[in-house]
């Protein structure tokens, strides 16, 4: 009878919005649970291939299991796809494609290559980071290595050209492109052009005559006659000295504090990153990578993600990408390796180094097993650095909470007080 009423009470007009909300749960658990049902038919389906990353991606870790005919896993691992090689006429393609890119790209401010008025964008890769690039200049004093323009001194219709010779790569393949370029007089604003050619002026007037005493300014300047006099210039009493001597002070122990508190702050955030790091470390060395590929892996990664908007630097992923580069740029790794540990400066990374070091000397087969122990005390001590920050956070609330209770206490006893009076 019970089932009845309430069978009755759900149907009839009071309760429909319940009804409504009823079969709407049903609807959604039902399409839920079978879209669960097709995503892990699909998950179990058996592969017989594996998908590349395109060219410029960065390296996939993917988990896979080995099973047996019967469906019996036999072995899981976690294989390091990395990107898709392109062929010789793709490589070709992306050079041309490439130099056209770079084309738009390199004029920076300028209006075209047959007028540069300003510096130019010579950039280290194009094609989404495929194309490496090398540039070369015929003047290196007109324009530099990293596309400084140095046009201070044309007049307005001076014009030199320069050639810049771009050299793509991609592996062991090369080739190379002319870029003829136009260097004409810098576009100033008025007030910006008086003040160039000023100084120049009296420049030039001083150099011109460096043993005399005096300097002759010049009389025009951009064809306009011209005055000089000092800037303004005020006698400052003693009290001002002393109130200057006294911010000396302020500013020395301030810079003082700020680096200390830089420093301590650097270094809790290079031991809570080390866990992490470790981390990292073992799972790529597990998955079949040398030490310096694992540490390459790392550092790149990290490079790429300090490319997007709002990206917070954290000390340790920094170290690790200039040891990155340092071994790049032909230092050994054991010296990177060394070199990591002493910049760093806790205890934790010259452990990291040494054992780093260790393995190279010695060949260590164990080094996994060694990165693993110091997986879990690594861990142990994030745990210990997050307990700690929560009971600092608790401290600095203890100050609002008893402004608080002075508020409230006031509120309570003013108006007592006021009456006990009356």
């Amino acid at each position: 009878m019970k089932f009845k009423r309430i069978k009755l009470e759900l149907f009839n007009g009071k309760n429909f919005d319940l009804k409504k909300k009823i079969i709407a749960a049903i609807v959604v658990s039902v399409v839920f649970s079978v879209m669960s049902a097709l995503l892990n038919q699909h998950d179990k389906a058996v592969m017989s291939t594996l998908t590349r990353p395109e060219p410029g991606e960065t390296d996939e870790i993917k988990q896979i299991k080995v099973l047996d005919k019967k469906g019996e896993v036999l072995a899981q691992l976690n294989v390091n796809i990395e990107p898709r090689q392109l062929s010789e006429n793709e490589i070709f393609e992306y050079f041309d494609n490439a130099f056209e890119e770079i084309k738009t790209k390199m004029l920076k401010e300028n209006t075209d290559l047959n007028h540069v008025t300003s510096d130019l964008n010579l950039c280290d890769t194009a094609q989404n980071g495929v194309v490496e690039l090398e540039w070369y200049s015929t003047d290196y004093e007109l324009v530099g290595y990293d596309g400084k323009v140095n046009n201070r001194g044309f007049s307005d219709s001076d014009e030199r050209r320069v050639k810049l010779v771009l050299i793509t790569k991609y592996g062991e393949y090369r080739k190379e492109y002319d870029i003829e370029v136009n260097i004409t007089a810098p576009q100033y604003d008025s007030y910006t052009r008086i003040k160039v050619h000023a100084e120049d002026g009296i420049k030039q007037a001083a150099d011109s005559n460096p043993e005399s005493s005096d300097i002759k300014l010049p009389e025009y300047i951009d064809g306009q006659a011209v005055d000089y006099e000092y800037g303004n210039e005020t006698n400052s009493p003693v009290v001002f000295i002393g109130l200057g001597g006294v911010a000396v002070i302020l500013i020395i122990l301030m810079d003082k504090k700020k680096s200390k508190d830089a420093a301590d702050k650097r270094k809790k955030e290079l031991v809570y990153d080390y866990s992490e790091i470790v981390s990292k470390l073992t799972l790529l060395l597990g998955a079949g990578m040398t030490t310096r590929m694992a540490w390459h892996k790392i550092a790149d990664d990290y490079n790429r993600k300090k490319q997007n908007e709002g990206f917070i630097l954290r000390p340790a992923y920094e170290e690790m990408y200039e040891t990155d580069c340092n071994m790049q740029a032909g230092v050994s790794e054991g010296i990177a390796y060394e070199r990591f540990g002493k910049r760093c400066g806790t205890r934790e990374y010259m452990k990291l180094a040494s054992l780093l070091q260790t393995n190279l000397r010695k060949g260590t087969s164990h080094i996994r097993e060694l990165l693993e122990v110091e997986v879990n005390g690594a861990f142990e001590k994030r745990k210990n650095l997050a307990k700690i920050k929560g009971e600092e956070a608790t401290t600095k609330l203890l100050f609002p909470m008893l402004l608080m209770l002075v508020v409230v206490m006031a509120i309570i006893m003013i108006p007592a007080v006021m009456k006990f009076r009356m």
